[in-house]
């Protein structure tokens, strides 16, 4: 699946999570939509979780692949700076601790 197909797949996955959002929204306040927005946002906990490890390990992959600058590995995952400089470290430090 190329790249078009691949963001057509997140744009359905993202509409069918505001729309299960909006319905939980336009509830009455009850018991039943205090479980169900909990679900939700547990189950958004698990899925962010799983995607911040993806995109980690693609960092760490395309900076052993093409040897970017930190703004261009930053730029290429959208992520900050900071944010792939502390990726590259800890993989330092993990690999300094074994």
């Amino acid at each position: 699946m190329g790249g078009d197909g691949q963001a057509s797949t997140t744009s359905a996955a993202l509409a069918t999570l505001r729309h299960a959002l909006d319905r939980i929204a336009a509830m009455e306040p009850s018991p039943a939509k205090t479980v169900a927005i909990r679900e939700l946002a547990e189950a958004l906990q698990e899925l962010y979780g799983t995607a911040a490890a993806i995109r980690k390990a693609e960092v760490l992959r395309i900076q052993d692949a093409e040897k970017l600058t930190l703004a261009q590995l930053a730029d290429r995952v959208g992520i900050s700076k900071a944010r792939a400089d502390q990726i590259l470290k800890a993989r330092q430090k993990e690999a300094s601790d074994a």
